[in-house]
C-alpha cells in the first residue's frame, strides 16, 4: 500500500498548476528576452553606423585635401537636421553609391567631390567590387528622401547586405549626419546630437 502511494504521477490539478506557474514565467520572461534581443541587435547596427561614419569621415578629408575646389559646385543640398534647416550641404546618396558599385568606370559626374567621396567610402567599406561579395550593397540603387523608410526602399526580396547610406557634410569637408539603414533599423547620427536607431525610421530629408 505504501509503495503504491509513492509510485504515484503527479494528479492533473497539480500538472495544472505548475503549468499556470509557467505561463505567468513566460509572461514575464519573454517580453524582457525579446526586448533584450532588440536591444542587442540595435547596437550591432549603431556599431555599423558608427564605421560608416569614421570611413565617410576618412574619405571627406582625403578629398578635401586633395581637391578642395570640387565641393562648393557640390554642396547644393539643404536639409533639415536636427530641427535645423541647414543649407549648402554636399549629399552621398544611396543612389549614388549603388551606381559607382555597379560601374566603377561610368562617367557621370566624374571629378565632382560626390563622385570622389563615394569611391572611397565603398573602398573604405570593403563595398567597391560588385563581384568581391561586398560588405555592403544597396538594393535598387533609387536616390533616398526625406519621408522614406526601410521598408518602402528595401522590398521582400532584399539581400542581407542591402543597406541605406546617406551621407551629409559641409563644404570644407567635415561630417553633418548620416542615415544608415540594416535589417529594418534606421540609424540617424547628427554631430553633436544623440544616435537614435528606430525601426522603420526615415531618412533625412534633402533638397536642391
Amino acid at each position: 500500500m505504501k509503495s503504491m502511494k509513492k509510485n504515484r504521477g503527479f494528479t492533473f490539478v497539480e500538472l495544472a498548476a505548475v503549468l499556470v506557474i509557467l505561463a505567468i514565467l513566460a509572461a514575464f520572461l519573454v517580453p524582457t528576452l525579446l526586448g533584450y534581443i532588440d536591444k542587442t541587435k540595435k547596437q550591432m547596427i549603431i556599431n555599423e553606423a558608427r564605421d560608416v561614419w569614421v570611413a565617410s569621415q576618412a574619405a571627406l578629408t582625403e578629398c578635401y585635401g586633395l581637391h578642395p575646389e570640387s565641393f562648393k559646385t557640390s554642396c547644393k543640398f539643404t536639409s533639415s537636421i536636427g530641427g535645423k534647416t541647414v543649407k549648402n550641404l554636399g549629399r552621398i546618396s544611396n543612389g549614388a553609391l549603388g551606381a559607382l558599385q555597379k560601374e566603377p568606370n561610368d562617367t557621370v559626374e566624374a571629378g565632382t567631390s560626390s563622385r570622389r567621396i563615394a569611391g572611397q567610402v565603398l573602398k573604405y567599406l570593403d563595398s567597391a567590387d560588385k563581384n568581391a561579395n561586398p560588405r555592403y550593397t544597396f538594393g535598387s540603387g533609387a536616390v533616398t528622401g526625406g519621408g522614406v523608410k526601410p521598408s518602402n526602399y528595401l522590398g521582400k526580396d532584399s539581400k542581407p547586405t542591402d543597406v541605406i547610406i546617406q551621407i551629409f557634410h559641409t563644404d570644407k569637408g567635415k561630417m553633418v549626419a548620416l542615415n544608415f539603414a540594416k535589417d529594418g533599423y534606421m540609424v540617424t547620427m547628427i554631430e553633436g546630437k544623440e544616435t537614435t536607431c528606430v525601426y522603420d525610421g526615415n531618412c533625412l530629408p534633402s533638397w536642391e
